[in-house]
């Protein structure tokens, strides 16, 4: 194969190459989708129910919060971190000792309240738990 043919072949793969890239790029959302579940500073609102010590109120969070935030915008708690779980457990809520779940959207996450990243409008009740 002789040089300029070679070249060309080189300089029409890189451009392939490229516009591929570009184009899945532009398709998958660009840089605004890659860091939207990062993105802090918007408002959502959050309703919280805690019937064990009837409490339903509405909360402003930011983007990206997950239900401890929402809990400490309510009442206090305390957590106990179980290496077994290798995740924090809610222990304490408002003076009510017992060990807390919860659920968003009457769905229980299978994802510990440390890791979950609540939306605008979702409903985040806090539940006992019965072993």
């Amino acid at each position: 194969m002789n040089k300029g043919l070679a070249l060309q072949v080189l300089a029409l793969v890189v451009i392939v190459g490229f516009l591929c890239f570009a184009g899945g790029y532009y398709l998958a959302g660009g840089m605004a989708k890659q860091t939207e579940q990062y993105t802090y500073g918007e408002n959502i609102k959050v309703r919280v129910k805690i019937a064990d010590l009837g409490i339903d109120k509405e909360v402003v969070l930011y983007k990206g919060m997950t239900p401890f935030d929402a809990l400490l915008k309510v009442a206090s708690m305390r957590t106990e971190f179980y290496e077994s779980f290798g995740a924090s457990i809610v222990t304490e809520i408002g003076g009510l000792q017992q060990s807390w779940g919860y659920r968003v959207n009457g769905i229980e996450p299978n994802v510990g309240m440390q890791d979950y990243q609540l939306r605008d409008g979702d409903l985040l009740e806090l539940v006992k738990l019965v072993y």
